[in-house]
C-alpha cells in the first residue's frame, strides 16, 4: 500500500501491540519489518493489552486507522471482515481519502 499510494500523499505508520514481555514476538515483528525493508515508521506500543483495547476500541489485530487530510479517521478492524474484504475496504478507503483535496 505504501508503494502504491505514497506518491499521492499516503503516510504509513505501523504499531505493533505484541505484549512487551513476549520478547520473541516483539523480535519476530521487528525482524519481519526489517526483512521487508519497510520504508515507513514502525513502532511498538509498550502498554498492557487492556490499555490499547480500551483506547483504540479493538481486541485483536489487525486494525487500521486511516486518517484524511483534516485528521478525521476511519477504523477498519480485521475482526469485521475476511482478509480479502479488509484489504479491499482498506484500498477503497485510502483511494477515496487521497482523492479528496
Amino acid at each position: 500500500m505504501h508503494r502504491k499510494f505514497s506518491s499521492q500523499g499516503l503516510a504509513v505508520v505501523t504499531v505493533s501491540v505484541d505484549p512487551p514481555e513476549e520478547k520473541a514476538m516483539v523480535k519476530e515483528a521487528a525482524d519481519f519489518l526489517r526483512e521487508k525493508n519497510a520504508p515507513f515508521v514502525n513502532l511498538h506500543l509498550n502498554e498492557p493489552e487492556k490499555f490499547w483495547q480500551d483506547k483504540l476500541g479493538f481486541s485483536l489485530p489487525p486494525c487500521y486507522f486511516v486518517f484524511d487530510r483534516e485528521g478525521k479517521w476511519v477504523r477498519i478492524a480485521g475482526s469485521d471482515y475476511s482478509n480479502e474484504e479488509m484489504i479491499a475496504k482498506l484500498d477503497e478507503t485510502v483511494e477515496k481519502l487521497l482523492k479528496a483535496k
